[in-house]
């Protein structure tokens, strides 16, 4: 796990008229950051991405052809994620509830006229501007480097964990988010059953850039039970979400209690200036070169993936608010690949469906 610790002065609070202009006047901007040179940088890039080579033994199951084990080969597409500037952004349509009032409706009612372009370069302003002011901007500077720094440790973790190394699995219950945890932990135990180990080999990063933002404001047991973070059961998590109402619109999602008078604009203007706990989501894709093998008993190869090509971490951080002054927060690793959020997105699609048809 990577923490960082900040100080923040206080803010002054924002008047909504000039931060709306000023975000329209900086919406155009979308940063791009430089990996991190601390030991993770290979030698220069030349030309496109490697031809992936994937070797199998098809004297193993069929299963671990198709790759059972939840990480992304080189010759995959990548996985197509919730996206956070539809109508429907959370994961159970039958759980959220968009009757925040008349003025958050107008405004989500407003971005939704825009070109997907443009609300992508919107959203991308406003979570940037509630991120710099929670977590402070050389946190939000620093973190294609931090993603850079933490990916090849994740990568010797899980190869440790799969060898059923105590230590790694600890290590990973502190790098990991819970839901993300409990997702690799299940897979790792199918291939130790089956006389599998994982060996992943970051040989070097070669560049990363933000892709998405994302910001939450509300109380932490509202992202919990939806993020499945609670260890909770989850007709507990259903009732959880029951007691809450989210208003997300471009990527800022609000929660606050279902009895509680609340607005969205009011509690983005409040986050943006700092004045508000605050939880950023960022996905950096990063270039890296790295080779992915599964290898069965007597050191028989059954996959060996060793390609350059494109991954998608995505941090978490800890609520934290800039106006705090003291507090600080720490990242954790809440996705690898849209693992966790393609298989949100096509559950909240299955539940749709589902309502249709009724």
């Amino acid at each position: 796990m990577f923490a960082v610790r900040g100080y923040y002065r206080q803010r002054q609070p924002l008047n909504p008229t000039m931060l709306t202009r000023q975000l329209a006047k900086n919406c155009v901007c979308v940063e791009h950051c430089a990996a991190s040179s601390a030991g993770t940088h290979a030698q220069t890039h030349t030309g496109a991405h490697a031809e992936a080579e994937i070797r199998r033994d098809f004297g193993y199951p069929a299963k671990y052809h198709a790759g059972s084990f939840p990480w992304l080969l080189s010759a995959e597409r990548q996985r197509t994620p919730m996206e956070d500037l539809e109508t429907s952004a959370l994961l159970h349509a039958e759980d959220i509830q968009q009757d925040a009032g008349a003025g958050d409706g107008t405004v989500s009612a407003a971005t939704q006229l825009l070109p997907l372009a443009a609300r992508r370069q919107l959203a991308y302003s406003l979570n940037m501007r509630i991120a710099r002011a929670a977590l402070g901007t050389s946190a939000m500077d620093g973190v294609c480097d931090g993603a850079a720094a933490v990916l090849p440790h994740v990568a010797r973790l899980l190869s440790g964990a799969s060898r059923g190394d105590a230590e790694a699995t600890d290590e990973l219950a502190r790098v990991f988010t819970p839901p993300l945890l409990a997702r690799y932990m299940g897979d790792l135990g199918g291939l130790r059953r089956d006389h599998v180990q994982l060996a992943l080999d970051v040989r070097g990063i070669l560049g990363a850039r933000i892709r998405q933002l994302r910001t939450h404001a509300g109380p932490e047991a509202a992202f919990d039970a939806l993020d499945g973070a609670a260890q909770v059961s989850s007709l507990r998590a259903g009732l959880t979400r029951q007691r809450y109402r989210y208003t997300s619109v471009l990527g800022f999602t609000h929660a606050a209690p279902n009895q509680a008078p609340s607005s969205w604009s009011a509690a983005m203007v409040a986050a943006a200036g700092g004045q508000a706990p605050v939880r950023v989501r960022v996905d950096v894709e990063l270039m890296v070169r790295m080779r992915y093998r599964l290898i069965g008993q007597h050191g028989t190869t059954i996959v060996d993936d060793d390609a350059t090509r494109n991954l998608v971490l995505t941090l978490m951080s800890s609520p934290a608010a800039g106006s705090d002054g003291s507090a600080g927060f720490e990242w954790r690793v809440a996705d690898i690949d849209y693992l966790l959020s393609s298989e949100r997105r096509i559950e909240s699609e299955f539940v749709e469906a589902k309502v249709a048809d009724v």
